[in-house]
């Protein structure tokens, strides 16, 4: 066997047999923690989903999605403060995949443990405070959500698909004066990637998860970027590792987050 055959064939063997990352589970937590920790956690987290403005008027639950065939997909309608411009409050629709105060407490204690091997309440309060002000947990599978960003009481709509902002192609389903009418609505639930521009927004939920932190994280997929090229397989990724989340322990999107978050460096 010539030398450099015989080096490939170890290094091959020697990468085969070893062991895989270890991926933390709830059992991996600290018993203490998990015996006084976590009960407290899970009631922090029921007052982080309060924070859910959307979770309004439940109009029913969905298992026939298209692409998220199988999850509790619910759909809500919301209204919106009364809007300083239009002088009435904007009605929302959206499709939302919400955690329980259980899974997302997980979540969230898993994470501190991968990333800072600590259940330390700074890190847990870190990302718990992070996702209440980001997102209230609201995991927007498609449709409207409407936000005061800019200016206080001005409730401008943001398209959502798969957890992620998006842009829609037809001006004609785009309102020009920031307030959807019931047929636009309608639109965005329904919306496939041939309806929109070809770049996404940048930040992905339930932890604004941007591409930069999913590639530091060890990322593989082509996502594109933070800057021009922000294409629409992140649409794809997120929706994917978001269903892996669900039936998990762990949720990779938060721990990629955690990992790159200045807030989580003690």
């Amino acid at each position: 066997m010539k030398k450099t055959t015989f080096i490939v064939f170890v290094m091959a063997l020697l990468f085969t047999c070893r062991p895989l990352m270890a991926q933390t589970t709830f059992q991996d937590l600290p018993v203490e923690f998990r015996k006084n920790g976590y009960p407290q956690l899970v009631e922090e987290c029921k007052d982080v989903l309060k924070a859910a403005y959307m979770a309004q008027n439940k109009l029913g639950t969905y298992y026939d999605i298209p692409n998220w065939e199988g999850y509790p997909v619910e759909l809500w309608e919301y209204y919106t403060g009364e809007d300083v411009k239009k002088h009435v409050k904007k009605r929302g629709l959206v499709y939302l995949l919400m955690p329980s105060p259980e899974k997302l407490a997980t979540w969230i204690a898993t994470t501190c443990w991968e990333v800072k091997q600590s259940v330390d309440t700074t890190y847990l309060h870190c990302i718990r405070d992070f996702i209440k002000w980001q997102s209230g947990a609201q995991f927007a599978v498609a449709g409207v959500v409407y936000e005061a960003m800019y200016t206080p009481d001005f409730y401008e709509p943001y398209v959502f698909k798969d957890g992620v902002t998006v842009y829609v192609s037809d001006k004609n389903m785009v309102p020009a004066d920031k307030h959807c009418t019931d047929e636009q609505l309608e639109f965005y639930l329904h919306l496939t990637n041939e309806d929109l521009k070809p770049n996404t927004g940048r930040y992905a939920r339930i932890c604004s998860t941007n591409r930069d932190q999913y590639y530091a994280a060890g990322g593989t997929e082509d996502v594109g970027d933070n800057d021009k090229n922000r294409n629409h397989n992140w649409l794809k990724v997120v929706r994917e590792l978001y269903q892996k989340a669900w039936n998990s322990d762990r949720n990779e999107l938060m721990i990629a987050w955690a990992k790159s978050s200045p807030y989580m460096v003690k």
